[in-house]
């Protein structure tokens, strides 16, 4: 057999006097006024602006470098695969390719039945990653045309050419040997 028990819970009742009714309104309306607060206080923001500002302060300078130096290097990249892909046209088509430099600008025309014809697009390396482009070619020439011919050697007057990638006080150099190849180091 079990046994059922109740339970009654009394609800207690709150007798307020005229003086305990006034404190208790003040503080059911303060209560009301926090709980209806939505958005920062002015000192707050500014809190956080003072943080946010110490940090780019102290961060800022090594991201701008850092930024720069991955520009110049894609720079570099770029400039290296204009030449490879000069170079490999000329192999493909069995015909000249020339990787033609003019100021900070680059592009590769293609011999098409004694038609040179630009094959891919000019690029601007000062436009596009804020990089200059200069030139040492052996022997020292004016123009800097590099010509491959139909087995990826450099053919012409410029035998060898160095191109150097500058962005601010840092520089990348790019060799392109008589043979055709291209290197980054060592040259």
């Amino acid at each position: 057999m079990s046994k059922r028990c109740s339970f009654t819970v009394a609800v207690p009742v709150c007798r307020t006097s005229n003086v305990g009714a006034a404190s208790s309104g003040a503080a059911v309306q303060w209560q009301n006024k926090s709980q209806r607060r939505s958005g920062f206080t002015l000192l707050e923001l500014l809190v956080v602006c003072a943080i946010a500002g110490v940090i780019i302060a102290i961060f800022g300078k090594g991201l701008a470098s850092a930024y720069s130096g991955n520009s110049r290097q894609s720079a570099t990249r770029v400039v290296s695969t204009t030449l490879f892909q000069a170079r490999a046209l000329a192999i493909q088509r069995s015909r000249k390719s020339y990787l033609v430099r003019s100021g900070n600008t680059i592009k590769v025309l293609g011999d098409s039945s004694g038609t040179n014809v630009q094959l891919g697009p000019t690029i601007n390396v000062f436009q596009r990653f804020g990089a200059t482009l200069t030139t040492a070619a052996t022997p020292t020439v004016t123009d800097t045309i590099v010509t491959f011919d139909s087995r990826g050697l450099i053919t012409g007057t410029v035998t060898s050419m160095k191109i150097m990638v500058t962005k601010g006080s840092n520089a990348d150099t790019l060799c392109v040997t008589g043979l055709g190849n291209t290197r980054a180091r060592g040259c």
